[in-house]
């Protein structure tokens, strides 16, 4: 009897250590297969997310309103997502909070062919762009404004993804595109050239978050201050490790050209906050453009949006000034 119990304890024992080190699963999607997602897919191609006791599969959704319909929903824990499609939902009273950012910049470049050095040779011109709303056509009008130029100077034509667009201006159907890194340094290879690089003009203006809904907040916080941990680690990897960062992210993107994508890398390292915080001056950006149709948007503070409880705690915790080595 004694050793039946001792086998039943022992049992007892060994399910609960294994129920332990069961990692937390974590559904994620990221919403574009560009720059921004290269230090997801290196926590992920690096194990980074297991070392944390996460179980992570990165799941791409296309369309930055479809990732933020999945997070509502609960279908999506945590995702990758631009600032825009999140806060639109959110002021309409989805639950959706942002809690960081991956880019709190818009990192497009204005290309043009090389006849096209000033304002006054790009009046009358096509521009190409994904799709009206999107952050390129969001980047065309800060490029437009820098150069004193009005919408109804140009044609800005919806054209969809890179590869349509880049085929566009390099047919000559249109005379500029708005592109980022790779795609930017392979069209300069080709003979074109950056009239106006959107990410030094537009301040703070944001581009990719953290997001998710605030009951799964509530209710997972270990969750997502593991997801922020494996995160930091993965950023501050991935630009001190270039050796590793970059191989990885030319196959994820498939770029064919290693001056291309070391152009990339060089360029998006600039961007990556190491603490993931979220720029809450730049959600008033955002918000300011919506509200511009949105009477709740006008009357919504970036603070009601967001969300940073864990990225405070470990800040308080120490984590990244150990992680940073300050």
């Amino acid at each position: 009897m004694k050793r039946l119990t001792l086998a039943i304890a022992l049992l007892a024992l060994l399910a609960t250590a294994a129920a332990a080190q069961q990692p937390i699963k974590v559904r994620f999607a990221y919403d574009g297969f560009s720059m921004t997602s290269g230090p997801l897919n290196y926590a992920d191609k690096q194990g980074i997310f297991k070392k944390f006791g996460l179980d992570v599969t990165p799941v791409f959704i296309e369309g930055g309103s479809t990732v933020t319909t999945a997070v509502v929903g609960g279908s999506i824990d945590i995702a990758q997502n631009g600032y825009t499609p999140a806060a639109g939902a959110a002021v309409e009273g989805a639950d959706v909070v942002i809690i960081g950012g991956i880019s709190n910049k818009l990192p497009f470049q204005l290309v043009v062919r090389t006849s096209i050095t000033s304002a006054a040779q790009l009046k009358g011109q096509a521009i190409a762009i994904s799709r009206y709303g999107s952050s390129t056509d969001t980047a065309v009008d800060f490029a437009l404004a820098h150069l004193g130029l009005k919408r109804d100077d140009v044609k800005v034509l919806q054209l969809g993804g890179p590869a349509t667009r880049i085929a566009a201006v390099m047919s000559g159907q249109v005379s500029a595109t708005v592109e980022q890194y790779p795609d930017t340094a392979e069209l300069t290879r080709q003979g074109f050239h950056v009239l106006v690089d959107v990410t030094d003009i537009a301040g703070e203006y944001p581009n990719t978050a953290y997001v998710t809904n605030r009951a799964y907040l509530k209710s997972n916080p270990e969750a997502v201050k593991r997801f922020f941990m494996a995160m930091a680690t993965a950023v501050h990897e991935y630009k001190t490790n270039p050796a590793v960062a970059i191989p990885l992210t030319q196959k994820f993107l498939d770029v064919k050209s290693d001056e291309n994508i070391k152009a990339a890398y060089e360029a998006y390292v600039k961007i990556y906050p190491d603490d993931l915080r979220p720029s809450v001056k730049g959600l008033q950006l955002v918000l300011n453009e919506i509200g511009a149709k949105s009477a709740k948007a006008r009357a919504t503070k970036p603070e009601q949006l967001v969300d940073t409880s864990t990225l405070d705690a470990l800040e308080r915790d120490g984590f990244f000034k150990k992680l940073l080595g300050k």
